[in-house]
């Protein structure tokens, strides 16, 4: 009777254990959510870093005063990579192991952000808007990895095709940062050339965090191209510049999404010159103050009455990444988990950006890219204005 009484006791043990709740999701309370980011915040684009880190908390704070996903606030966490591939595998590492983080947005970087993509991916945690418009963020598919800006790739090859079409111009340069993110700017050049007949005229590199470009520039004008393309960041924009004036060369200068950043005026008026001229593509009108669109005045008022400061458009990057990320998290419902996030992230199609004009979102369970139009701009009178909108290299099938 005993023994049967043991076996009885045992068999409602088990019973209950196997039926016992299944531990949470990581980084997921009944009170909030915790996002992880890295952000260079004292490195060479700290100037990005600082601006993205402002829009990742304003975003949480309008979020979590309006009650926040379902009841759970919002809590970010955000570390200093200084732009360094080794420090944000440390602080990524960090990130997941002590303090759980549901999901990672708005990672800053190519070599940064691409260093530590798949500890985060094998880890099946989501990652989304990496400040970056690296391929590799979306290609090939990761089902745990959402771009979500026009890629460097497509941006080179509009770049291409534009200046061809618009300006007849044949002899391309090309000066680059020695990385992953050069390289997929420098591979969408030849490409675009490649369709037109063409090859790329001259190209120079220079390594990250390189201060003088004068021999780069010499290079190029003495190959007397047409247009320099510049897959570069921000000073590293602002030293071409600087070189070009200094050779008193006038060639048409034209970047990407890196150099499309306000800080590339005022650093060259700073440096006793003026940016006007220099084209760059981006995927959403440059903000001010006195923009034309109401939603971005309400926007900017509050950003500066919460900071201190003015936004830029690292600014926007940040807040979108919370943004989409709440529209999912929302959607899921409740019971939020990560595999439901990804569920609800590849079910957007043409998600708008009703704040800023940016181009739409979409994402499928075979395409992460999320958006595809991007902006031709050119500075005036120390101001980004756009002078080619829509443009794109392909559609999302």
């Amino acid at each position: 009777m005993r023994k049967a009484f043991l076996i009885f006791s045992l068999a409602l043990l088990m019973g209950f254990g196997l039926a016992a709740p299944v531990c949470a999701e990581d980084g997921v309370t009944d009170t909030e959510i915790v996002i992880g980011s890295h952000q260079d915040l004292s490195g060479p684009i700290a100037g990005w870093g600082t601006r993205v880190k402002m829009g990742l908390e304003m975003r949480a704070r309008e979020i979590n005063e309006a009650g926040g996903i379902h009841g759970r606030k919002i809590r970010l966490i955000v570390e200093d990579s200084a732009y360094d591939p080794k420090k944000a595998i440390m602080v990524t590492n960090k990130m997941i192991s002590r303090d759980k983080v549901f999901a990672f947005i708005g990672n800053m970087g190519s070599p940064t952000a691409g260093a530590t993509k798949p500890i985060i991916s094998r880890k099946k945690i989501p990652q989304m808007f990496p400040l970056t418009a690296a391929s590799l963020f979306f290609d090939p598919y990761d089902r745990y990895s959402f771009a979500g800006f026009t890629p460097y790739y497509d941006q080179a090859r509009i770049i291409v095709k534009t200046f061809k079409k618009e300006k007849g111009y044949t002899k391309f340069g090309l000066m680059y940062q020695d990385d992953e993110m050069g390289a997929i700017m420098k591979q969408g050049v030849e490409d675009e050339l490649a369709t037109l007949g063409l090859k790329l005229t001259a190209a120079e590199s220079y390594k990250r965090g390189a201060t003088d470009f004068s021999s780069q520039i010499a290079k190029l004008k003495k190959e007397d191209v047409q247009l320099v393309i510049l897959a570069t960041v921000i000073r590293e924009t602002v030293g071409a510049l600087k070189e070009a004036k200094k050779l008193n060369w006038p060639v048409d200068m034209a970047g990407m999404s890196p150099t499309y950043t306000k800080y590339v005026p005022l650093l060259c008026q700073k440096a006793g010159f003026s940016a006007d001229g220099f084209y760059s593509v981006g995927q959403t009108p440059m903000i001010y103050a006195d923009s034309i669109r109401p939603k971005v005045q309400e926007w900017w008022k509050r950003h500066v009455d919460w900071f201190g400061k003015e936004p830029d458009l690292p600014t926007t990057a940040g807040w979108a990444g919370v943004h989409y990320f709440a529209i999912a998290a929302e959607r899921v419902g409740p019971d939020l988990t990560r595999e439901k996030l990804i569920d609800e992230l590849e079910k957007f199609r043409d998600e708008p950006d009703d704040i800023f004009g940016g181009p739409p979102y979409t994402f499928t369970p075979t395409n992460h890219q999320g958006a595809f139009y991007a902006n031709l701009s050119v500075i005036k009178d120390n101001r980004f204005v756009v002078i080619a909108p829509n443009l794109y290299h392909k559609l999302p099938e």
